[in-house]
């Protein structure tokens, strides 16, 4: 990554510029997210950015390959947006997952008699 930076820079010693910031700093899930994985839309980011990085694209080459454009992938991987069933299975499909859902109790929950 260092070597990265080093190549890129044309000008002052300490100048960083977007390219490093977008291809190195960006791919973080806890910078992505904020910080905050408790939610279960954040741990479903989380998730997609783990799945986009492990295959080693893009937010553009990631989106392309299932049919959607970088923004909506953006909006996906930041939280804004919750994927379709569908197009989760997708996202894990390009990365050579699939998906499973499951229902589980709540601990200390009694059930209700109706």
């Amino acid at each position: 990554m260092i070597q990265k930076y080093q190549k890129d820079q044309k000008t002052a010693e300490n100048t960083i510029f977007w390219s490093f910031i977008s291809e190195n700093i960006s791919s973080d899930p806890e910078i992505i997210t904020g910080g905050t994985s408790s939610s279960p839309e954040n741990q479903l980011a989380m998730t997609v950015v783990a799945l986009r990085n492990e295959v080693g694209l893009s937010q553009r080459e990631f989106a392309a390959r299932i049919g959607m454009k970088q923004s909506q992938l953006a909006r996906i991987e930041t939280g804004r947006q919750i994927p379709k069933l569908r197009t989760l299975a997708k996202l894990a499909s390009v990365a050579g997952y699939g998906i499973k859902v499951s229902l589980f109790p709540f601990k200390n929950q009694q059930q209700s008699s109706n």
